[in-house]
């Protein structure tokens, strides 16, 4: 009898020696509660892992998420290299080692005799990871750089694709997609309580509850189900710090960040017919709301809020080496292709490049929605 996605899954992480845990590039905090929730189970599970967000400062990640694993922008070695002597006719005496220049030189010693140059082979060795398990990633490409840099290692590597989306391609080897789940995070619950609900302590029911909220926006998304709530009730139940997560979430925005809301909301314009929304931030709003640059995720969240019909919405915010811009899209919209002709990257649902323009600020918007115009109009 074929086991169960679930079953399997179970069965991979229990074989796997070392785990890439990772999810997609410009991580919602769903995605990004998910990546921490996981990671204290792998860790209750003694199991080995790297937790990877591509192009994540680690200094962003929210505060009211529980701590107690480390995320890295990218992973560590992917490979050995290995570097084989034979010392069967002519014994090692000694073997040293040091770095110079950006050069490894190694030096070995013979008992007596010497070697030949054919008795030195150079090989790479074992994969680093044996499993990759991916959160919140409907497709490689959403991976970002990893991908970029790595995808020969994830075309031949098992993965444990885990997700909620409608876009998801289904790239794993075992896909633990739920289309009833309105958050990544739901989909972990699920997966982890089917597994053993005992692997959920406060921690990780924090972390799920956090992801659900943030995504659900206080569960007043049109998606929530009777389920999503009996499971929010749960992982209360569980020990999820509730009170915590909203005070963290809602309640501890700076007035600056505020301020600069309010001016992305004022700025706000839209082409009804194209279902394009943008925004305009300048170098005048951030030093009169006396913001930092960190708070425009918060801003593109806003603005989404605020645009719930809109297929596409772009932020963009003036500096003084040219113009950044976020682009925000839903299907069938693909934010990486808006930003392409520009020279940008992301995934499906965002995307950012930036804009070294002439320098005068309506010209460079008009230039910049206009070629948005075009590559939407295309689809």
């Amino acid at each position: 009898m074929a086991l169960k996605p679930e079953q399997q899954a179970v069965e991979l992480i229990g074989r796997a020696k070392n785990i890439l845990l990772v999810t997609r590039e410009h991580a919602s905090t769903d995605a990004i509660a998910s990546v921490l929730a996981l990671g204290l189970a792998l860790k209750k599970l003694n199991k080995t892992f790297d937790a990877v967000i591509p192009g994540l400062d680690a200094k962003t990640i929210p505060s009211f998420l529980p701590s107690g694993v480390d995320v890295r922008p990218v992973p560590g070695g992917m490979r050995t290299f290995r570097i084989k002597l034979n010392v069967k006719d002519v014994p090692l005496s000694e073997l040293m080692y040091d770095v110079k220049d950006g050069q490894l030189e190694i030096t070995v010693v013979p008992k007596a005799g010497g070697w030949k140059p054919n008795d030195v082979t150079f090989a790479h060795g074992d994969e680093r990871y044996d499993l990759v398990i991916a959160v919140d990633a409907p497709d490689m490409a959403s991976l970002g750089s990893l991908f970029r840099e790595q995808a020969d290692f994830l075309y031949k590597t098992t993965v444990l694709n885990i997700d909620c989306s409608n876009q998801n391609e289904y790239w794993g080897q075992v896909n633990l997609v739920d289309l009833n789940c309105v958050s990544v995070t739901e989909c972990v619950y699920r997966f982890l309580s089917a597994w053993n609900q005992s692997h959920v302590d406060a921690d990780i029911a924090t972390a799920i509850l956090a992801g659900m909220i943030s995504r659900t926006r206080s569960f007043r998304s049109t998606n929530v189900t009777p389920k999503t709530l009996a499971a929010a009730s749960k992982l209360v139940e569980l020990g999820a710090r509730r009170a915590e997560i909203v005070q963290g979430m809602w309640r501890t925005q700076t007035v600056s960040t505020l301020r600069l809301w309010g001016r992305a909301l004022t700025h706000l314009e839209q082409d009804r017919e194209l279902g394009l929304v943008w925004s305009v931030l300048t170098e005048r709003d951030f030093m009169e709301a006396g913001a930092k640059r960190e708070a425009l995720d918060g801003v593109v969240e806003e603005l989404i809020s605020a645009s719930p019909d809109a297929k596409v919405v772009a932020l963009l915010s003036q500096a003084r080496e040219g113009m950044r811009v976020d682009v925000y899209a839903k299907a069938p919209q693909n934010a990486a292709e808006l930003a392409r002709p520009f020279g940008g990257t992301g995934t499906r649902e965002r995307a950012t490049f930036h804009w070294d323009g002439p320098g005068d600020l309506s010209d460079d918007t008009n230039k910049i929605i206009e070629k948005l115009r075009e590559v939407m109009k295309s689809k």
